[in-house]
């Protein structure tokens, strides 16, 4: 059996947690969601207060704040859990995630409400198509969740590394959805604020994805790697 101390990911660009230097990625990520957050509560309370304004809200807070610090909460480096043991560090992924589950499903309830009230028609635009998809992969990154949790259990139908793999994954596609979701967003007709702020949200959101998920690829990338050199 070869020794994989040197080889693996957590040895090159992913440390393990106990020699990990904590990562300033992402506390320049954490910035860069507040002000995106500040910027959209600004532009849904400009011209006055409705029940649509609670969307676009509960979306990006969802999405950027919770699910972004999530995934960032059982990432190796992470500036705010690094000195924290793992399995803190895991209930911690998981209250954040069951926060973003309900800031996304309570703005995506208030948008159908809205059309409703409205009689406007469902999931027309590319906007609320690809917005859809990310709820869709919202609830099967939870479930896969769950798996990952009791991964020792269904080690007789997956092994445990690749139920994490998996989950890790699907994640990170997920969270690429809901990024993509909201740059849709403040590019339909909704937004009436001006280019500066439009380009500059893009920018900003942009960041904030690729500030979360770079890290958290690589990983996956070089498990992957290790696990399919030791088979072969």
């Amino acid at each position: 059996m070869p020794s994989t101390d040197g080889t693996t990911e957590t040895s090159q660009l992913v440390p393990p947690s106990g020699n990990a230097k904590p990562s300033y990625m992402n506390l320049i990520n954490n910035v860069c969601a507040l002000l995106f957050n500040a910027i959209i509560i600004y532009c849904c309370f400009r011209d006055g207060v409705n029940l649509f304004s609670f969307h676009p809200i509960f979306m990006s807070i969802g999405w950027l704040i919770f699910m972004c610090t999530a995934v960032n909460a059982v990432t190796p480096g992470d500036f705010a859990t690094e000195w924290m043991p793992i399995r803190l560090r895991s209930a911690r992924h998981w209250v954040l995630q069951l926060m973003a589950v309900t800031f996304i499903l309570t703005g995506f309830i208030i948008i159908l409400t809205n059309k409703i009230i409205h009689d406007k028609p469902h999931f027309v635009s590319l906007h609320a198509k690809f917005g859809l998809a990310a709820i869709i992969f919202t609830f099967c990154t939870s479930i896969g969740g769950l798996g990952a949790l009791y991964s020792l259990k269904l080690k007789d139908f997956l092994a445990p590394i690749y139920t994490k793999i998996l989950h890790a994954s699907v994640g990170l596609m997920t969270l690429c959805l809901g990024v993509i979701t909201i740059i849709l967003g403040n590019f339909s007709n909704w937004w009436t604020f001006g280019e500066l702020l439009r380009y500059t949200c893009l920018v900003l959101v942009l960041l904030v994805m690729i500030l979360t998920i770079l890290r958290p690829t690589l990983k996956v990338y070089f498990r992957l790697k290790e696990r399919l050199g030791y088979a072969n």
